[in-house]
C-alpha cells in the first residue's frame, strides 16, 4: 500500500517547475497588493500548500468595511483589477470577483467583508479567511495526504462543489484529512459511511444525525457537505470499498472509455426504448446558475412524460457549446385512444353530465362507476414534449426557459448519434467499453 500512495503521490504533487512559476506569480502578486496598502489574505489550497498538480490557482480576499454596499464592494474589486492584472475578466459567485492572470498563474482577486467572526458574516465567502485561519496550522505535514484524496476524487469524477458536479470541495477534503489524519483512515472508515452519518471535525466526533452532515468548525449550524449529493456518496462509499478490495494506481488516473458510436447505437437497438434529446442554445450565465435550471427543465418534462403514460426511465442534463436535455421512455408510441375516469354510478348529477357530453364511442361502466374512451393529444413522446416546452417555458427555469421558448431541436436516432455527445449519451445508457 505505502509503494501504491508514493506512486500516486508522483500524480499529485506540484512538480519543481510549477512550484517555482508558482512563488515568482506569488512574489509579483505581493508586491502589487502591498504597494496598494490593501488588508488582505491568502487563502485556499496555495496558500495551505495543498493543491494538486496541474491545478494551480492563487486565491486573494481582499477584506473591506462591512459598511460598504454591495455594488460599491463590485466597484471597489474592478478598480483592483485594473491595478493588478493587464486582463481580467468579472465573474460572479453570491457577488462579483475578479479572475486574472499573472506570470501565467491564474489569480482570483474577492471581495468580502471585515468581520468579527464567521457568526456575523454578510456573504458566504466572508467565511472564508476564518477556514483558513482553523485549518492552516492543522494541516501541517497532512499536506500530501490531502492531495491523494482530492486526487482520487478528481480521477473518479467527484472532486468540486459547484452544481455541474455536485461533489467534495477542497475544503472539505482538507477537513476529512484534519479529523482522519491520513488518506488511508480516511477511505478506511468512508467504507462504511450512511446518508445518516455526521462528522464533526472541531469536536472530534462521528456520530448519526438525519442526513450526510460534515460540521463547519466555523459555523457548527453549516453542512460543509451541503452541495456533496447523495448518489456522488454513494459512489464514494463504493469506490472506498473497491479500493481496499483490489489496491490499483488505476483509482488516482482519470478513466475515459473507450465508446464507439457502433456500440452506442447496437446498445440502443438492443433497449428497443424511445430516447431523444432537446438541443438548444446556451444561455449567457454562470454554470451554477444554469445546471440548477437544467435539472430543473429536465424533472418537469421527465414528470409529465410519466403523467402522459410514456414510462420515462431516465433524465439527464448536460452543457457543452449547447444545451441538452435528454430521455428515455419505455413507450415509444401510445394507441391515439385512451380512457377517461367518470363518476360513481351513485352521482346522478355528475352522471348525468358525464353522459350527456358528445363523444365518437359510448361510455361503458366498470366496477360501479362510469368511464369513457378519449382519443390523446399525442401519442409518441417527443411530441408531447415539444407542445409541452412550448406551452410551460416558464416553468422550465428562467434562463433556460427563455432559449427553450427561442427554439429548440429534437434529435433521434443517427441525428442524436452524430451530435457531440457520445460520452455522456454512453453513459447515460449504462454503454460498456
Amino acid at each position: 500500500m505505502n509503494e501504491l500512495l508514493s506512486e500516486a503521490l508522483k500524480l499529485a504533487i506540484p512538480n519543481e517547475e510549477e512550484v517555482e512559476k508558482a512563488k515568482r506569480a506569488e512574489k509579483e502578486l505581493l508586491e502589487k497588493l502591498n504597494s496598494l496598502a490593501l488588508d488582505y489574505r491568502l487563502v485556499g489550497s496555495y496558500a495551505r500548500n495543498t493543491w494538486l498538480r496541474g491545478n494551480l490557482e492563487i486565491d486573494v480576499f481582499v477584506l473591506f468595511s462591512s459598511e460598504l454596499l454591495k455594488k460599491e464592494l463590485e466597484k471597489r474589486i474592478i478598480e483592483l483589477g485594473k491595478k493588478i492584472f493587464e486582463k481580467f475578466e468579472l465573474r460572479y459567485a453570491e457577488h462579483p470577483y475578479v479572475h486574472g492572470e499573472l506570470l501565467g498563474v491564474e489569480v482570483d482577486l474577492v471581495p468580502c467583508y471585515r468581520v468579527e467572526s464567521a457568526n456575523k458574516i454578510i456573504s458566504a465567502v466572508d467565511r472564508t479567511p476564518f477556514h483558513h485561519e482553523w485549518l492552516k496550522e492543522r494541516v501541517k505535514g497532512k499536506e500530501n495526504e490531502i492531495r491523494l484524496l482530492k486526487l482520487f476524487l478528481k480521477a473518479n469524477g467527484l472532486y468540486g462543489a459547484e452544481y455541474k458536479v455536485r461533489g467534495f470541495s477542497g475544503y472539505l477534503c482538507e477537513l476529512l484529512i484534519v479529523f482522519y489524519g491520513s488518506f488511508i483512515e480516511c477511505i478506511k472508515s468512508a467504507r462504511r459511511w450512511d446518508r445518516r452519518t455526521v462528522i464533526d471535525p472541531k469536536k472530534g466526533e462521528l456520530r448519526k444525525g438525519e442526513f450526510f452532515f460534515v460540521v463547519d468548525p466555523v459555523d457548527e449550524k453549516r453542512n460543509v457537505a451541503a452541495n456533496l449529493s447523495i448518489d456522488n456518496l454513494a459512489r464514494f462509499v463504493h469506490l472506498s470499498r473497491l479500493f481496499f478490495e483490489n489496491p490499483s494506481i488505476e483509482f488516482f488516473i482519470p478513466k475515459r472509455k473507450r465508446i464507439s458510436v457502433d456500440s452506442i447505437s447496437k446498445a440502443m437497438e438492443l433497449r428497443n426504448s424511445e430516447i431523444f434529446a432537446l438541443e438548444f442554445e446556451k444561455p449567457d450565465i454562470v454554470e451554477d446558475n444554469l445546471y440548477p435550471q437544467l435539472e430543473r427543465a429536465g424533472r418537469k418534462i421527465f414528470e409529465m412524460l410519466k403523467r402522459e403514460g410514456f414510462m420515462p426511465l431516465r433524465f439527464s442534463y448536460f452543457a457543452k457549446d449547447k444545451c441538452y436535455l435528454l430521455f428515455e421512455c419505455q413507450i415509444k408510441e401510445l394507441s391515439r385512444i385512451t380512457r377517461k375516469l367518470g363518476p360513481i354510478f351513485e352521482d346522478h348529477d355528475h352522471v348525468k353530465n358525464f353522459l350527456s357530453k358528445q363523444r365518437v364511442f359510448e361510455p361503458f361502466l366498470e366496477d360501479g362507476r362510469w368511464w369513457a374512451f378519449d382519443f390523446r393529444r399525442h401519442t409518441k413522446p417527443e411530441e408531447a414534449v415539444s407542445e409541452y416546452v412550448v406551452a410551460n417555458y416558464q416553468a422550465l427555469g428562467k434562463n433556460v426557459g427563455l432559449k427553450l421558448k427561442k427554439g429548440f431541436k429534437i434529435l433521434k436516432g443517427e441525428e442524436l448519434l452524430s451530435a457531440s455527445i457520445i460520452e455522456e449519451l454512453a453513459e447515460f445508457l449504462g454503454v460498456r467499453e
